[in-house]
């Protein structure tokens, strides 16, 4: 138990010295400034129902990844909302949207949602990992899940 001490103390100065390296970075900085204007790109084309707009938040790979309640789904070509028709919440307000720099290039975004479809509301969370590519910074994986809180009083079926 003596040398797990200094060593997990070790560990976290490490940590937190390659963090604070990372956050005075100016390009991590410039990385997460790009990633959240494409995370408020993807939001507004989604607001607007803008297929176009949304689509061309993400990266156009087989290597795009989408994960939720369904499991992982891999890839561009297959993916339905390229193809479907609707789809588009009734209501979506997306709150507390965060983004943070995780290796060069790369940045991870969430945000809380509350989603009302058909009258009916759910919240949850949902996360982006940007990358950059030659386009910019594009969404490389999209996660979403529902959250274990209820809606809000004023989003609740009456």
């Amino acid at each position: 138990m003596r040398t797990c001490v200094p060593l997990l103390l070790v560990c976290v100065i490490g940590v937190g010295r390659a963090a604070h390296a990372q956050a005075t970075n100016p390009s991590s900085a410039r990385d997460s400034t790009e990633a959240m204007v494409v995370f408020r790109e993807n939001i507004d084309a989604i607001h607007k129902r803008d297929r176009p707009r949304y689509l061309a938040t993400y990266l156009q790979t087989d290597r795009l990844t989408r994960h939720g309640l369904r499991g992982v789904e891999m890839g561009w070509e297959g993916w339905s909302a390229r193809t479907q028709v609707g789809g588009w919440p009734d209501t979506l307000i997306a709150r507390e949207m965060t983004v943070r720099p995780i290796a060069p290039g790369v940045v991870y975004g969430w945000y809380r949602y509350i989603g009302v479809n058909g009258g009916i509301a759910s919240t949850g969370i949902s996360m982006r990992t940007f990358v950059r590519t030659p386009q910019g910074m594009r969404i490389a994986l999209t996660a979403s899940w529902p959250d274990t809180l209820p809606p809000p009083p004023e989003f609740r079926r009456k």
